[in-house]
């Protein structure tokens, strides 16, 4: 998704610099228009990452509780805890990339929002 976002990105700074030097409303409009429609995908499937990672939150979470619960209810470790305490590392390291993933795809994302105000201004120039 971030390569999908860079892509658009450089198309879009492409495509304003050609309307600054040769300025033409019709395809400003046109480009406000394809701009906005990827913008709404990029949008929701920040979304949809944004539930992944909140559900895998929450499994990790739920984990790390029934682990330490059951720690103290055996007042020590026991050996049949061992795929309890995997399950809860494994959790927390794949929602670490989840974390990391998100963060980057919020605040590419977010970046378009420029975009937007240049193409803007390309329209309502006088």
């Amino acid at each position: 998704m971030d390569k999908e976002i860079s892509i658009h990105d450089e198309f879009v700074q492409n495509e304003i610099a050609k309307l600054r030097e040769k300025p033409d409303r019709t395809a400003a409009t046109a480009l406000l228009s394809y701009h906005d429609m990827m913008t709404r995908n990029f949008q929701h499937e920040r979304q949809i990452h944004l539930f992944v990672t909140l559900f895998f939150g929450l499994l990790m979470l739920g984990s790390w509780v029934i682990s330490i619960g059951l720690l103290l209810v055996f007042g020590g470790f026991d050996a049949s805890l061992w795929p309890l305490g995997l399950l809860a590392l494994i959790l927390s390291v794949l929602e670490g990339f989840y974390v990391r993933h998100y963060y980057y795809l919020e605040n590419r994302t977010e970046k378009l929002y420029r975009l937007t105000r240049e193409i803007y201004e390309l329209i309502n120039a006088d």
